[in-house]
């Protein structure tokens, strides 16, 4: 009975109960409760609102739906500062991801502006490369007009000396007639004034034919030292280097006939250095052999001394001999230095005295530096710049064209009728670009196929008889057997070299 009357205790009351205590709950927050307890209160309302007076009050109800308000609340709090670390954590990673992407950015503007600084630099310096090209280019025109004008010239004088002999002849021969003449006329007057005209006649004949003779010597010499820097089938010069016509070419137009016009006492522009590199065995130093040799240079090799200050004093000796040859000559003279990355590598203490060399050491002694090295990368680059090696050639390994020429050149005395030089030259090639056969591994091909053919082991002294002939077939055993020497990282870093040096 009692649950009963309870239950039906007006609704209005209940109501009115629940905003009483709402109202105290509002208070009682305005007097200090925490937000905490505040939370914990309006969720414990929320849970016993159903619930009535006895349930509430007397079984437990309120003091459960605290503890279930409170557990909630403790929750709802743990997730909310959970959730506040993680935000934190997001914004500070945020802030790091800002700053880090910020000095990123400068980086790449700071590495932006230096490339482009470098390719301002880089595109002035090939500006200045190109208008010097291009002043070379009409120098060495000028030049090769004086040249062939001098050679043209030898011709026209000796017409000129064959003129003017069969005029002196043919004067001296009136004269004669009227000389015999006058004796028998006995005009002694006019017998001596023929004299006198004859021997006045004989003496400017001898003047005009000395000076022309001298004159012709001069275009002679010209002419014979032109024919002779384009002849290249002697055993001297370069004759002496099977294949490479363009290199060949390319030396005699930058500087052949430079030092022909300063032979002939013309005044000429001689580069200072010559830079020949690529990798070994292809034949840098026998190119400034036989090129002081084809040009009729004095030739003089520059021994490395690990004494860097030993190496600076023989070259300056060099220089100086090459000068006293000059005065007592006419004659240039081609210092060769191999290795040239020893002799002045990055840093080394001769650079700063070797480029004040280099920059006159052509007008000042008469001399040509020629520099081979496989590692022109090593060099200190102030000696590569302008003024100093203008003539820069990369010696690569041959083509087949070249090849060939190698082939025929240490083949040719001992191939049979059998030997095909140009498919022996396509074997070779075709392991290009992954690796190459060197001009000294093609020779070496050549000797290999005639020591097996002939099985000669005589102490190691090479015995190769023209007598011995040797087959297409023996040849591909020594190719086969041999193998390529360039590997493709010596190919890969002399394409490098190249560019590095174009760009210099």
């Amino acid at each position: 009975m009692r649950i009963n009357a309870i239950s039906t205790i007006p609704t209005i009351q209940i109501n009115n109960r629940r905003t009483r205590q709402k109202k105290k709950i509002n208070n009682q927050v305005s007097f200090g409760i925490s937000e905490h307890e505040r939370r914990v209160r309006e969720r414990t309302e929320e849970l016993t609102e159903n619930l009535g007076f006895f349930d509430k009050y007397l079984f437990g109800g309120k003091s459960k739906a605290r503890q279930q308000a409170e557990i909630a609340i403790d929750a709802e709090d743990l997730n909310r500062d959970k959730e506040l670390i993680r935000q934190k954590t997001i914004n500070e990673e945020t802030k790091k991801r800002i700053a880090d992407q910020e000095r990123y950015n400068e980086e790449i503007n700071k590495i932006n502006e230096e490339n482009r600084i470098k390719m301002a630099a880089l595109e002035h310096a090939q500006e200045e490369h190109i208008q010097w090209q291009k002043e070379m280019y009409a120098e060495t025109q000028k030049t090769n007009r004086i040249i062939m004008q001098q050679v043209e010239n030898f011709a026209n004088i000796m017409k000129e000396i064959q003129a003017m002999r069969a005029e002196s002849e043919k004067q001296q021969a009136l004269l004669i007639k009227q000389l015999i003449e006058a004796s028998n006329t006995n005009n002694k007057a006019w017998e001596e004034e023929i004299k006198r005209m004859r021997e006045e006649l004989r003496k400017e004949y001898e003047e005009k034919y000395n000076a022309k003779t001298k004159e012709a010597e001069k275009s002679q010499l010209v002419n014979e030292m032109y024919e002779k820097m384009h002849t290249f089938n002697s055993q001297k010069g370069f004759g002496r280097i099977a294949g490479y016509e363009n290199e060949k070419d390319s030396l005699l137009a930058q500087i052949g006939n430079s030092i022909i016009s300063e032979r002939s006492g013309q005044p000429a522009e001689i580069p200072n250095g010559i830079l020949f590199y690529g990798p070994k065995g292809n034949g840098k130093s026998l190119f400034a052999k036989a090129f002081a040799e084809q040009l009729d240079c004095h030739h003089t090799k520059i021994e490395l001394d690990l004494d860097e200050v030993e190496n600076w004093k023989n070259l300056k000796t060099a220089a100086q001999k090459a000068q006293e040859n000059f005065e007592k000559d006419g004659k240039r003279t081609i210092i060769r230095i191999e290795e040239f990355d020893d002799f002045a590598p990055i840093g080394s203490k001769i650079v700063s005295v070797l480029k004040s060399f280099m920059d006159d050491v052509s007008q000042k002694y008469h001399a040509t530096i020629f520099a081979t090295t496989n590692f022109p990368e090593n060099i200190d680059d102030i000696l590569l710049r302008h003024g100093r090696f203008d003539v820069r050639i990369g010696l690569a390994p041959a083509n087949k064209a070249n090849v060939t020429e190698i082939l025929k050149y240490y083949g040719k005395d001992f191939a049979d009728t059998s030997v095909n030089f140009e498919q022996l030259a396509e074997e070779i090639v075709k392991v290009q670009p992954e690796e190459a056969y060197s001009n000294a591994k093609i020779q070496a091909i050549v000797e290999d196929a005639v020591k097996s053919k002939t099985k000669l082991q005589n102490s190691g002294k090479e015995m190769l008889l023209k007598s011995i002939k040797i087959s297409h077939e023996d040849l591909m055993n020594s190719i086969k057997n041999l193998g390529a020497d360039i590997t493709k990282a010596a190919l890969d870093k002399f394409l490098a070299q190249i560019q590095y040096v174009k760009n210099l």
